[in-house]
């Protein structure tokens, strides 16, 4: 069955398309890199909450916190450049049932959410317990997880006097400005994992109480926050000081 779109619902599914779009046009998502999932709990609407499912599949994963929440998420082998046509191209609409055991596909297709959905959904429960730790729902916490490929971000990583959490931070500072004004909590740094990896998910929710931004060593920028176009905004500054870093080496 296809989405049914509600206002709030069609602006979420056009943010998700513009920072699609602007990662493809920078380069940043070569073939399917990338990978994008949004709590659209508030969003979804009783409409879509009815949809008949289309396909139900467990998790590797046990989140029990979020149960009953539904997420758009990009799906196995998408391209940025397709979800900036349209979401729904390469994207579906899931909701977490059984105590967070399983997800049930509800919109448009019976496709195959990316690979890292378990790393996503981890990534998710943290921010759940830190809603419910400050009694708030879940849907007011951090909602979003967006990884990209950053080409002068991914450069820097490469340097060996930058490969920690205070020294890319700082170098990143004194290039631009407007890095601390825009990311004030820093850039987390974390060594190389294997993409996809659960031990890749797992070092860097270790940071989450700490940091909403972590670039990965050699791989690329996992983005966190509420609203995806000020997130993208925050990672293209963090770029565009790793560009000026890189002109001056």
């Amino acid at each position: 069955m296809a989405l049914k779109y509600n206002g709030p619902l069609q602006i979420q599914m056009n943010d998700i398309a513009q920072v699609a779009g602007y990662m493809w046009e920078k380069g940043w998502a070569e073939r399917n890199a990338g990978n994008i999932s949004v709590n659209i709990t508030e969003l979804v609407g009783e409409e879509n909450k009815s949809l008949p499912v289309i396909s139900k599949s467990h998790l590797s994963c046990n989140v029990p916190e979020l149960e009953d929440q539904y997420y758009y998420v990009t799906v196995a082998g998408s391209r940025m450049r397709d979800i900036a046509r349209n979401p729904m191209d390469a994207g579906v609409v899931l909701r977490v049932v059984d105590e967070g055991t399983a997800i049930e596909i509800l919109a448009d297709k019976d496709l195959s959410p990316t690979m890292e959905l378990p790393s996503h959904m981890l990534m998710h429960q943290v921010f759940a317990k830190e809603a419910l730790a400050k009694k708030k729902p879940v849907t007011e916490a951090r909602r979003l997880v967006f990884h990209t490929h950053p080409t002068e971000l991914i450069a820097l990583s490469h340097i060996e006097a930058l490969q920690d959490t205070e020294a890319v931070t700082e170098a990143l500072y004194k290039m631009h400005p407007e890095v601390r004004m825009n990311v004030p909590g820093g850039l987390c740094w974390v060594p190389f994992q294997k993409p996809g990896s659960i031990e890749l998910a797992k070092a860097s929710i270790k940071d989450f109480d700490t940091y909403d931004f972590m670039l990965w060593e050699h791989h690329g920028i996992l983005a966190t926050g509420t609203d995806i176009v000020d997130v993208f905004d925050a990672v293209d500054t963090l770029n565009k000081a790793a560009k000026i870093y890189l002109y001056l080496v």
